[in-house]
């Protein structure tokens, strides 16, 4: 499926069947948006989140549950809905915090509204939100990816927490690469300005199906002839990594993201207007 090329093109990374609401931002903005699909997330079957959930509350009371994404919202909740019944009682008063308030607006799809949302919204924000009371003898449960690091359940058990981690989905790469593909020659043609990675699994797959591709030192020149951005720190940390170095929005939002990318893109182009002019 090719692609007419753009003045104002901007490649974003989302995961296999997501996309569509990203896209009509950039287009609100006046951008042409490329989604590639470099991750696909693939949901555990319930019976393996019940079991891992049921094993957390029979070893006793949960002060936090943490949800880290929207997706992972959506597959517990389900999980609770299908099978609660057989789920033994959760005593004690738990509490729900949420990464950003993307996750937190699907868990008030589902009915919760008591939700605690950090500063960051990041893996590093909820761990500093979390630090600022006593976390010593505090249980606390994570719900999130197979991709996910340890650096958040390190930070709080440092802390004197104890942190037990239900995975919910399996991040990997995707099956059909057709997007990652088009996205290379696209960009081997110098056709964006602007590339956005939104998670570090996006990265990590970008860079290992360009392999079968080009060389990778060719992908990272490509990659630097546009501006480059990371939704967040764990995202940047893994660009820096592979050899690209990003921007990184104050708020590790999407929408934040593509404006700064946006934005210096902008000073760009008045930076050669006044050169011109000078001339």
């Amino acid at each position: 499926m090719s692609r007419t090329p753009s003045e104002k093109s901007i490649a974003i990374t989302r995961p296999v069947g997501k996309g569509e609401e990203t896209s009509r931002f950039v287009r609100t903005l006046g951008w042409t948006p490329f989604i590639v699909h470099a991750v696909e997330l693939r949901p555990l079957e319930q019976s393996s989140i019940l079991k891992e959930f049921s094993r957390v509350i029979e070893e006793g009371p949960v002060d936090w549950l943490v949800f880290m994404s929207s997706t992972g919202v959506d597959s517990f909740v389900e999980m609770l809905k299908s099978h609660s019944s057989v789920l033994p009682s959760a005593s004690g008063q738990i509490r729900i915090m949420s990464v950003g308030p993307k996750t937190s607006l699907a868990l008030s799809r589902h009915g919760i509204q008591d939700v605690t949302v950090p500063e960051k919204y990041s893996s590093a924000g909820v761990a500093d939100y979390l630090s600022k009371s006593e976390l010593k003898g505090q249980r606390l449960v994570l719900v999130r990816s197979s991709a996910a690091d340890e650096s958040l359940a390190k930070a709080l058990t440092s802390k004197g927490a104890t942190v037990d981690t239900i995975t919910i989905y399996q991040s990997l790469v995707p099956r059909n690469r057709e997007s990652v593909l088009e996205f290379l020659v696209m960009l081997e043609r110098g056709q964006f300005q602007a590339v956005l990675f939104t998670s570090a699994a996006s990265a990590s797959n970008l860079f290992g199906i360009a392999e079968g591709e080009m060389p990778v030192s060719k992908l990272i020149r490509l990659l630097r002839s546009s501006f480059v951005g990371a939704i967040g720190p764990a995202t940047a940390e893994r660009l820096r990594e592979l050899g690209v170095d990003p921007s990184v929005p104050r708020r590790y939002l999407i929408e934040d993201a593509v404006g700064e990318l946006i934005k210096r893109h902008g000073e760009r182009l008045t930076g050669r207007q006044e050169h011109f002019r000078d001339a």
